[in-house]
């Protein structure tokens, strides 16, 4: 069976219990695992990219292994399924609250023994507080949120989410025509009806209020991509834009003198990274040492060092080029509002409806 984002979630209800696998730290992890290989999935793009560079390499560089990323999105738990048991085709997964949902509920994934990893220790609360038993499974990395984009030329700066309906932005907006569950989240963050986007969890009569709002937006056009994302704002058809954090960082970088980005002050949506284990692998005890490798403070410094992401640690610095970095768990929590594993059961169980609904908005809002 193909698992994707577009089909009904089941819940976690009927979760399997894989056997737990875990061991300490070997003493001469150094030379332990020289020339050993271990295949880990992040997200396909420019989050991939990062990742090689700022987590896989230095990895590599200390312990002589042979580590490498592979990027993907939503297909990770029906490669799984497609291959033999004891034959994954990667050995640790990134998992947001979706792929996390899917693939625990296929019993894909293998418990982490948190006492052999030092660095949970360090790690923000609110990583675990929507977790639930998902928590048993793998390590917290960080996570990845909405960030709003604005062309300087425009006047309009990306401190609040209602900027997308000035007057100045009319038909020169533009949001994800395909992950629009994020897109109801703006509304959600703007209304004061439930508390961050809680509101994206109701019935679909219920959240009929944001249909409503963003349809009072009129789109140069709904991205499908992050290409044609970055092509509509370069070619100046789009001045204001949801973009998302794993872009973020790298487009501001190369374009900061003609654009701004930020995370506005009603906080935004967000899912979280975490890296899971896979059942069937062959390099249980590398993976063990990688998963321990994620929580330590310098490679998640290294990592927000040069991100949009957010890190899972406690003790790290706000990076040089996001001063307002939520350093505790109070202002994690405010700030980054979890499209969390009960909210997917809710808004997958209405997928058709809401899917269908969109389109409609997706049509007025460009049209005319």
């Amino acid at each position: 069976m193909h698992l994707t984002r577009r089909k009904t979630l089941q819940g976690l209800a009927a979760l399997a219990a894989p056997a737990l696998i875990g061991r300490a730290r070997p003493a001469s992890a150094q030379s332990a695992f020289a020339g050993e290989g271990l295949v880990v999935v992040s997200w396909s793009g420019n989050h991939e990219l990062s990742f090689r560079d700022l987590v896989i390499d230095p990895f590599n560089a200390t312990y002589g292994t042979k580590v490498e990323t592979v990027g993907g999105w939503d297909q990770m738990v029906a490669q799984i399924m497609a291959a033999p048991a004891d034959n994954p085709p990667f050995d640790i997964t990134i998992a947001d609250e979706f792929t996390t949902s899917t693939g625990l509920a296929e019993g894909l994934f293998l418990e982490t023994d948190r006492a052999a990893l030092p660095g949970f220790a360090a790690v923000h609360p609110w990583f675990d507080a929507l977790r639930g038993d998902a928590a048993r499974y793998g390590v917290p990395f960080g996570g990845g949120s909405l960030w709003m984009l604005t062309s300087k030329a425009s006047g309009i700066a990306p401190d609040s989410w209602a900027n997308f309906w000035d007057p100045r932005a009319l038909g020169k907006t533009t949001m994800d025509a395909a992950a629009f569950y994020w897109d109801l989240c703006i509304p959600a963050l703007l209304s004061s009806r439930k508390p961050g986007i809680d509101e994206v969890f109701d019935t679909p009569a219920e959240m009929e209020p944001l249909f409503v709002e963003l349809e009072k937006l009129r789109m140069a056009k709904w991205y499908k991509d992050g290409a044609e994302l970055a092509n509509l704002m370069l070619q100046d058809e789009a001045q204001v834009a949801t973009m998302y954090s794993g872009d973020a960082y790298g487009f501001l970088k190369e374009y900061g003198d003609e654009f701004t980005g930020a995370v506005p002050k009603e906080g935004t949506a967000s899912y979280t990274n975490w890296f899971v284990k896979v059942r069937g692998t062959r390099h249980g005890d590398l993976a063990d040492l990688f998963q321990s490798y994620l929580l330590e403070q310098e490679t998640q410094q290294r990592f927000l060092n040069g991100s949009t992401d957010f890190m899972s640690r406690s003790d790290l610095t706000a990076p040089a080029h996001w001063a307002d970095y939520p350093m505790t768990n109070d202002a994690m929590a405010a700030t980054f509002s979890l499209f969390s594993l009960a909210g997917w059961d809710k808004f997958g169980a209405n997928w058709e409806a809401l899917d269908a609904r969109m389109k409609q908005t997706i049509t007025v809002t460009t049209s005319g």
